[in-house]
């Protein structure tokens, strides 16, 4: 009996061996193919292509705004940048108009910009600049009502270590403190006008003329164009032509004060020169409700469609004008501020080009297709 167990044992062994010698072992530590994503033959690595640089961000801009003649950088300085601008007075149109241009530009190079208004009023934009500095501001823009209105408000900022560009008018400690300022060389205005105006009289065979002036009394840089203008006038004396100001009125850039200082006018007179369009535009209303088309206006500072439209369609009343491109002073103010954060020399002072714009040249500076 122990026999025949033995024996069938051996035989079931014999059957074991034979069963595993017909299946090939199993690797219980390689893992399974994935049937579902089979894997692709290894290809050579294609060269990995350079990334396009990014283009600044450009949240709600329209940039068919931005004219022709303004040169944009590629730089992305200000991206993220919280900017603080305050600019004198937006009731100027000029000022509003350069006011849109900074915050077009500010947007378009990825930066928040709001330009507040500073209503030509020191202590408006005392406090608009230390709400400034309070709120983290990366760079302040300001145009200054006056020299020294703010300077305590701006030294605050310097004291933070906040980067400030003068632009328009100018701060007394600017040279000193100031990243740089972009402004156009007020008494120079004036000069221009002001030799224009001369010769204008002597092709016209004029000399002895009475002249209305309309000014802003609070603006300083406003009042250094009469100097400038002055200046020339005094000239003129050496030269036999003799220019009168009859009154001078203080229209503070507003076109309903400028009208009515003008329409208040009973004292026969030749010509009018505003320092800036916004007085000159009151007037010309003025002297057109009047009937009056034989005065004519000439501006200290002018830009834009309605004084541009005025000379191309030869207005009998509106003669020149002091052409300043707030675009260009924009860019000029953006190129200050990209250069700053870039590490790069940024000039003290920048003064733009100016020209004088009569019906004469005005395609030069305006399209009318």
């Amino acid at each position: 009996m122990k026999k025949l167990l033995a024996f069938l044992l051996a035989l079931v062994m014999v059957f074991s061996l034979a069963a595993c010698a017909g299946t090939p072992p199993t690797e219980p530590d390689k893992p399974a193919p994935d049937v579902s994503t089979p894997d692709t033959p290894d290809e050579p690595d294609e060269p990995e292509t350079p990334e396009e640089p990014e283009e600044p961000a450009t949240p709600d801009v329209d940039t068919s705004i931005i004219p022709a003649s303004v040169t944009l950088s590629d730089s992305k300085a200000l991206q993220g940048k919280k900017i603080g601008c305050s600019i004198v007075y937006k009731g100027d149109e000029w000022c509003f108009a350069l006011s849109q241009a900074l915050e077009t530009l500010g947007k378009y190079y990825g930066a928040e910009i709001v330009v507040e208004d500073g209503d030509l009023n020191d202590e408006t934009q005392t406090k608009q600049i230390e709400n400034m500095v309070a709120s983290g501001c990366d760079i302040l823009m300001i145009d200054p009502t006056t020299p020294d209105g703010c300077h305590e408000a701006l030294m605050k900022a310097v004291e933070a270590d906040i980067p400030i560009i003068i632009y328009d008018g100018y701060w007394n400690a600017g040279e000193e403190h100031a990243v740089t300022t972009v402004t156009w060389d007020q008494e120079a205005t004036g000069t221009m006008i002001g030799n224009y105006f001369v010769d204008y009289l002597k092709k016209n065979n004029q000399n002895k003329v009475k002249i209305i002036e309309l000014t802003n009394a609070v603006s300083t840089h406003c009042q250094e164009r009469f100097v400038g203008l002055h200046k020339v006038f005094e000239e003129a004396k050496n030269e036999g032509i003799e220019i009168e100001v009859l009154n001078k009125y203080d229209s503070q850039g507003n076109r309903e004060l400028a009208y009515n200082a003008v329409a208040a006018v009973v004292e026969p007179y030749d010509y009018i020169i505003s320092d800036v369009d916004n007085g000159a535009f009151g007037a010309v209303s003025a002297l057109q409700a009047a009937g009056n088309t034989d005065v004519k206006v000439l501006s200290m500072g002018a830009y834009g469609a309605e004084p541009f439209t005025a000379l191309y369609n030869n207005d009998p009343n509106y003669l020149a004008c002091l052409n300043v491109d707030a675009w260009i002073l924009a860019q000029f103010v953006f190129e200050g501020a990209l250069d700053y954060f870039d590490g790069k020399e940024v000039p003290t002072k920048t003064n733009i080009d100016l020209f004088v714009v009569d019906s004469s040249n005005v395609t030069d500076f305006w399209s009318f297709d």
